[in-house]
């Protein structure tokens, strides 16, 4: 069996190194210290501190294959892996090129149009010295403005309810495109190997937190027709397929008031919306990476039942409970399951972990997930 390298030691690298330690595959993970939970868990950890050059040069050593847990990947890692790859060394899934090609929301909207798959209409600016006029009459008033690189769990997104002057932008090279109120915004993700075979999971319904600009909760099946259903799952694999990428890759969308489907963005890595497949399916995101990208047959997914997964968000009412490690706790009766990823509390907002639920039906799986949520917070406030 090959050996796995995770670039990454958060919460997704964790759930990726059990996968693949239960698959028998030894796993090295090459991380900055700090919260980072796969480094204690790793049968060769690599704490990456500045210029330490050894740290590297030792994963690459312990890896046959090297996939991420993040596209935020600095450069000069990137350069390293690919001529580590080219020399024969190790082989990297998906390919630097596709991370280098979706970590950038400026390429990778203008790779989306250049291969004819639904998106909506953009304006990619290196500043915020633009002609608002021009910009709005394009996009209209309500916009989104993305940071080009390093956005995640809300941060590097914006949402202008009425875009009148151009200091409303942030100064930073961005993407701009409409807000669209009141879309469904939903998530597919596919798994896909690297001689094509492809399996995609259910679409599922995403909630957000318009003011931090994440996830709050997700349910399977997505509240949208089997039709839309079945038309978000070939959109996702078309474009998949085209990157051809390796690994696992998150495809959200919105689907518009007026019934179209619209690619919002591709992540090339394992996703927070599919934490779900953890108890939801015969077999979760994790274990499909770890399969695709070390050549594996995937396993054909089946629906274990209605399910929704609530993100556990940093707050002041939750500070007590987050343990110092990761955890899971399962309700005897298998229809509750949290976890925890083991991270110091700091911001507001930040995912600290998640909850799972089933249930005869999404909503009913959410109340759940949402019940067992506050069950926390009040029993913080009971010590």
């Amino acid at each position: 069996m090959r050996r796995l390298g995770i670039v990454g030691g958060g919460q997704l690298a964790l759930y990726l190194c059990h996968a693949a330690q239960a698959l028998g595959v030894e796993v090295a993970v090459l991380s900055q210290p700090g919260d980072a939970p796969a480094l204690d868990i790793a049968d060769w950890p690599f704490r990456l501190e500045s210029g330490n050059q050894a740290a590297i040069d030792g994963f690459i050593a312990r890896c046959d294959i090297v996939t991420f847990d993040k596209e935020a990947v600095p450069e000069d890692w990137l350069s390293q892996l690919e001529r580590a790859e080219r020399a024969g060394g190790v082989s990297v899934f998906p390919a630097v090129g596709t991370l280098r090609l979706l970590k950038d929301k400026g390429t990778q909207k203008a790779w989306l149009r250049e291969q004819n798959l639904p998106t909506l209409p953009f304006t990619v600016l290196p500043g915020n010295a633009v002609a608002v006029g021009e910009l709005t009459a394009k996009l209209g008033l309500a916009v989104v403005q993305k940071t080009r690189t390093g956005g995640y769990d809300g941060r590097g997104v914006q949402i202008i309810g009425s875009l009148t002057s151009a200091g409303q932008l942030w100064d930073t090279p961005s993407v701009v495109e409409p807000f669209l109120p009141g879309s469904t915004e939903i998530s597919v993700i596919v798994a896909r190997t690297q001689t094509g075979e492809l399996q995609a999971y259910p679409p599922m319904t995403m909630q957000f937190d318009h003011q931090l600009n994440t996830v709050i909760a997700v349910t399977m099946p997505a509240s949208i027709t089997p039709a839309k259903s079945d038309e978000a799952m070939c959109i996702a694999a078309e474009a998949v397929s085209a990157l051809n990428g390796v690994g696992v890759f998150a495809v959200e969308m919105f689907l518009t008031d007026g019934g179209a489907l619209l690619i919002n963005e591709i992540s090339p890595r394992v996703h927070n919306s599919g934490h779900l497949t953890l108890d939801a399916c015969n077999v979760s995101q994790f274990e499909q990476h770890v399969r695709a990208v070390l050549g594996l047959p995937l396993v054909a997914i089946k629906s274990l039942g209605s399910s929704a997964m609530v993100n556990i968000l940093d707050a002041d009412e939750l500070h007590a409970c987050s343990p110092a490690r990761p955890t899971v706790t399962r309700n005897p009766q298998g229809d509750v399951s949290v976890y925890w990823y083991g991270k110091t509390p700091g911001r507001t907002g930040r995912k600290m972990g998640h909850i799972n639920a089933l249930a005869n039906g999404a909503g009913e799986a959410l109340d759940l997930a949402r019940q067992t949520l506050a069950q926390l917070a009040q029993s913080h406030h009971g010590r």
